[in-house]
């Protein structure tokens, strides 16, 4: 039988990809610029703090200079590599550091650097290996699906709580951890193997040894209390110098990695919160990317409308922009501007047409199947999402932003429970998680879901990627409106 593949030998993979990728961008981008490989030239010392290094040493140097740091920065630590954000954000600066400490010896030594070599070259590189790390990560997720380059999980604690944990991870829909067995906190250690293969008693010397020759990866310990903190240093001290994680479930759940700190207070471990803020300079960074995309949106698109709003005033002779009173942040309303898509008068027959149409299946979003009040531009508009297109003036108004939850009328939020209130802590946006993860075809707690993670995990960063997975989505999808 085949050895079965870990995480860590997917990690030890990167190492090889990284060194061909960087050699090979060293190499081409050298070429590029230089035409061909010349003799390699010594190292002259031109006085006092003065040295002459031929390109060949500093594309050289600039190599081994990457690769050390990629190791010194953990790029391909296997808690993170293939599953957390940190992977992108450890491989970026890296690259930053070899560029500083290159700059540094530069202007130290006063060597002649080439400006536009060592620009492309990290660049180049950088865009290089992001782009390996996010084919890999696609690749994973594929082997995942099909069982393969699972991180293999036994899970100690009483009885309840591991049966809530499996719960957990049965709901988990990338599968990057596999519950092999469970580890009942009894005075005994009794190993229960999920596929229901066997069950045995070991004493906790050799539990290491034990999950080590399952392929254990991970020791989960849930459940705490008073008369189970001694045990659960047992286990600890248990797995030194075994390649085994020790994890413990906090009580709290949907956290984001960025908003956890351990402490050590009285001796005793404990993990810190950073509750969430949307002000500061993060935010002012969403604000005025708000103000350019919305701009640019609406210069860009000045034909679109123009020819959008002549078509839904010939077609029937009514208004072009339909607006409606939406709940923003904080609870506050404003009116929405859409280029309107029903006829004249629709919402007013709302009642009278969903006893014939019915709702959509959804607790709280009110919504028509086939709904027959949309006229044949208005069907055509909400395919293209062109409809959308005046709200990048409520953004600049302030009301909006580019990406945030969904807005919903008052009837929605009054609907609303303590969780589900947490979506008014952001403006509500044009685009927004629901865009790429099902739009319509959500459930409301699928819906809430993606908007609370989006809440809980913002950035600058993150804003961008969902606008560009956004413009990929209207441009390969045949699902229309919202």
């Amino acid at each position: 039988m085949s050895k079965r593949l870990t995480m860590r030998d997917y990690a030890r993979g990167f190492l090889v990809v990284d060194t061909i990728l960087l050699a090979a961008v060293s190499l081409l981008t050298y070429l590029i610029n230089y035409g061909s490989f010349q003799n390699v030239d010594n190292i002259n010392s031109d006085g006092i703090l003065r040295v002459d290094i031929s390109p060949q040493f500093i594309g050289l140097g600039l190599y081994l200079g990457w690769l050390i740091m990629l190791v010194v920065f953990k790029t391909r630590d296997v808690k993170i590599v293939g599953s957390d954000f940190s992977e992108y954000r450890r491989v970026f600066n890296a690259s930053l550091t070899v560029l500083g400490i290159l700059a540094f010896l530069a202007l130290f030594f006063k060597v002649d650097v080439s400006r536009v070599y060592v620009t492309e070259v990290i660049a180049i590189g950088l865009l290089v290996l992001l782009i390996a790390r996010r084919l890999g990560r696609t690749w994973l997720r594929k082997q995942r699906r099909i069982g393969n380059l699972r991180r293999r999980v036994a899970i100690y604690g009483p009885i309840d709580e591991i049966k809530l944990e499996l719960d957990k991870y049965k709901s988990y829909k990338e599968a990057e951890f596999e519950p092999v067995l469970t580890i009942e906190d009894n005075k005994v250690l009794v190993l229960k193997y999920l596929d229901g293969s066997k069950t045995k008693e070991v004493d906790l010397d050799h539990l290491p040894e034990v999950l080590n020759a399952d392929g254990i990866e991970i020791l989960q310990v849930v459940g705490t209390g008073p008369s189970s903190a001694q045990m659960h240093r047992k286990l600890y001290w248990a797995l030194d110098g075994w390649d085994i994680s020790f994890v413990v479930s906090p009580a709290i759940t949907g956290v984001s990695s960025s908003k956890l700190t351990t402490r050590v207070i009285a001796g005793s471990p404990l993990m810190e919160i950073t509750s969430i803020k949307f002000t500061g300079p993060q935010y002012a960074v969403k604000t005025v990317f708000d103000i350019v995309f919305s701009s640019v949106a609406l210069i860009a698109s000045i034909p679109i409308i123009l020819l959008t709003a002549l078509a839904i005033k010939v077609h029937d002779g009514g208004p072009v922009f339909f607006k409606q009173t939406r709940i923003g942040v904080r609870g506050q309303e404003f009116q929405i501007l859409k280029f309107r898509s029903m006829r004249v008068g629709a919402e007013h027959d709302f009642e009278k047409i969903s006893q014939i149409a019915g709702y959509e299946v959804n607790a709280v979003q009110f919504k028509l199947k086939d709904d027959p009040r949309v006229t044949s531009i208005g069907r055509f508009i909400r395919k293209t999402s062109i409809d959308e297109l005046p709200q990048f003036m409520n953004v600049l108004k302030g009301e909006m932003s580019v990406v945030g939850p969904r807005p919903h009328v008052y009837k929605e939020v009054a609907s609303y429970d303590g969780t589900a209130a947490r979506r008014l802590l952001v403006k509500p946006g044009i685009t927004g998680p629901w865009q790429i993860g099902g739009r319509s075809d959500l459930t409301w707690e699928e819906s809430l879901a993606l908007d609370l993670d989006y809440i809980e995990k913002w950035s600058p960063f993150q804003d961008l990627i969902l606008v560009a997975r956004t413009v990929a989505y209207l441009v390969t999808s045949r699902n229309g409106g919202y």
